[in-house]
């Protein structure tokens, strides 16, 4: 019995409790033994509490802002690598805003990790009390600058829009992106590395553990951003910028909270742990007041510019009509929606001119003089022609697939010659817009759905003319015009069956190129081929070609009065076409192809997309074009 009170005693002493303050507070050190554990307990003590002392437990690295950024960190990031390109698409086109803007992101995330580590390593000396401060706040006023840099950024980016003229398609989106996506990825580089420095409670955590986590936790947030910007999702990008705005301002009001009520917002397991936040004495309920609306301030910024977008921003608000006056013309806008293959407008000029016509992006997709409804391009009526090519079997009920509606020039015209006809269009704006501002009658079936997709699905021999006219904004959807899916076009066709293929370029070289490439692919799947430009301009004129492609011999017919359905327009155009040859013999020493695989459409349509946005800016003045 007398063996086993010292073995009691000893358990007792053990199970007290460690005095934090001792271990966190160097001065309290000093006090004299009497109010003091004894050493030896001490040391009993944190020999059997290893992980609140010597190291950290994962559950303990995985702190409340290092969670928050890690979920948030992907949503941002992804909504700006999908988002930032596709904003300013109707001032550049559709390619100039691509062109190197991943790798410009990258470069902006790198700086601002960069950054972030020699700020960390700047204040890694100090005392811990003061370093952990100057993290929580390098954390709270990060997340409030984003989050501003969100808000702002169509603002911002309205600003710049004014300086594309003189900075052209290949400097403009880049200068444009440092209002929008290069300082947001900047910041998020800043803040998911200050974020990963160690608190003053975990400077014991082994050096090369915590390295281990800090790449889990750069390889989880790289492997979510991936995954979120490969979904495609849609929704109005102005939205989803000041959206991205509000999250920010909702995570920092939280983390303001936090650090007042408990001086940090790491939110340790252990409460004894908390350095508690002192009051100080004679703190007034003004002062209180005046210090919470200065903390708050970014948010209050935050809010302000997404009631303003909301309310007065025209790009963030399709209801927002502005008409734009230049050199005493007026440019009316008559509707306009942010769709999900971006921006879409009907436009018109009242005087001199008196036209219509249909925008989308940095682009038209066709127009009509508003006296007459006759096409301002020519060349759409040049699509109408393959009713006018000679055919055996041309009997009973034709019928047409339209691949690409644009305004509906030509699937009006062949509604009225009695044409069954199918149209697929991936907008469903641009349908809804030619029906209700371009009258194209609603006699026919419309597939809103990939182009390529459809005709891999559609049965064989069925169509008696292919219409294909998917060009826009300077570039083209490539995967249309590889072998592939000419290939597929010809199975749905007729034995006899047409195919018109729209395409807009130059007969000289370097221009020349993609001209080549596609006029070789045609011929490996169609023997007869020819081509015709829409006017007798100069070989290097960016212009309108139609291809028409058969299994059998292309010989036109003369246009009739019944072809020409009272359009003095269509008249010239189907009568004189076909004094306008392309010679696509040029061309023959060309033998490289467009298939899936090896598709060099979208390298060298580079220089044909500056020249389609340097004719757009002379169709239509700056003005126009960065008032959508």
């Amino acid at each position: 019995m007398s063996r086993r009170r010292p073995k009691q005693r000893n358990v007792v002493e053990e199970k007290q409790p460690i005095d934090w303050e001792l271990e966190y507070n160097p001065k309290a050190q000093g006090h004299s033994r009497r109010t003091r554990q004894p050493q030896s307990i001490s040391q009993t003590s944190s020999n059997l509490i290893p992980s609140e002392d010597h190291s950290i437990s994962i559950s303990q690295l995985w702190t409340l802002p290092r969670t928050t950024l890690l979920l948030m960190t992907p949503i941002l990031a992804s909504t700006i690598l999908q988002v930032a390109p596709r904003y300013i698409e109707p001032v550049y086109g559709n390619i100039f805003p691509n062109v190197y803007f991943y790798e410009f992101c990258l470069i902006s995330l790198i700086f601002g990790t960069i950054f972030g580590i020699g700020f960390v390593t700047k204040i890694k000396r100090l005392q811990s009390q003061i370093r952990d401060d100057k993290i929580t706040r390098a954390i709270v006023y990060g997340i409030d600058l984003c989050g501003v840099l969100f808000a702002a950024s169509p603002l911002m980016v309205k600003k710049l829009y004014s300086l594309s003229s003189i900075l052209g398609p290949y400097v403009g989106p880049h200068i444009t992106q440092l209002g929008l996506a290069y300082p947001i990825m900047f910041s998020l580089g800043f803040l998911n590395s200050v974020v990963c420095a160690r608190n003053s409670h975990e400077q014991r955590f082994p050096i090369i553990r915590w390295i281990s986590h800090v790449i889990i936790y750069n390889i989880v947030t790289q492997t979510f951003t991936f995954v979120l910007y490969s979904v495609e999702t849609r929704g109005r990008s102005c939205h989803r910028l000041y959206f991205g705005g509000l999250a920010l301002a909702f995570v920092s009001v939280v983390f303001k909270l936090l650090w007042n009520i408990h001086g940090e917002i790491n939110l340790i397991e252990n409460a004894g742990q908390r350095k508690k936040k002192k009051n100080k004495f004679g703190v007034t309920i003004s002062s209180k007041i005046k210090n919470l609306s200065f903390i708050l301030t970014p948010q209050i910024l935050i809010f302000f510019f997404a009631i303003y977008n909301v309310n007065f921003n025209p790009q963030c608000n399709p209801s927002i009509i502005q008409n734009v006056v230049v050199n005493n013309i007026e440019y009316s806008i008559i509707a306009r929606n942010d769709s999900i293959t971006g921006w879409i407008e009907v436009l018109e000029e009242i005087h001199p001119r008196n036209i219509r016509v249909m925008r989308a992006g940095h682009s038209l997709l066709g127009g009509v003089y508003r006296n007459t409804w006759d096409s301002v391009f020519g060349s759409f009526y040049f699509m109408e022609a393959v009713r006018l090519i000679e055919r055996k079997n041309n009997s009973g009920q034709e019928r047409a697939l339209q691949i690409g509606l644009g305004i509906g020039i030509s699937a009006s015209s062949l509604q009225r010659h009695q044409v069954s006809l199918d149209i697929i269009d991936l907008d469903p704006v641009v349908y809804e817009y030619a029906i209700k501002y371009f009258r194209l009658e609603n006699h026919h079936r419309f597939y809103q759905q990939d182009g390529r997709k459809f005709i891999n699905n559609e049965e064989s021999g069925i169509y008696d003319y292919v219409l294909h006219d998917v060009f826009t904004g300077g570039s083209m959807p490539s995967e249309l015009y590889s072998i592939e899916a000419l290939e597929q076009i010809k199975r749905v066709m007729k034995e006899d069956g047409i195919m018109a293929l729209n395409f807009v370029g130059s007969e000289r070289w370097p221009h020349a190129e993609s001209l080549a490439l596609v006029s070789n692919t045609i011929k490996r799947v169609f023997p007869y081929i020819k081509c015709f430009k829409e006017g007798s301009q100069d070989e290097g004129t960016f212009q309108n070609m139609v291809f028409f492609a058969s299994s059998h011999k292309i010989k036109f017919r003369q246009p009739d009065k019944e072809d020409f359905l009272d359009s003095d327009m269509r008249e010239f155009m189907l009568k004189n076409f076909i004094k306008w040859p392309v010679s696509l013999e040029k061309f023959k020493n060309v033998s490289e192809i467009i298939t899936d695989i090896n598709n060099p459409l979208d390298k060298i349509q580079l220089i044909s997309a500056h020249e389609h946005w340097v004719i757009m800016r002379e169709l239509f003045p700056m003005e126009v074009w960065i008032n959508y």
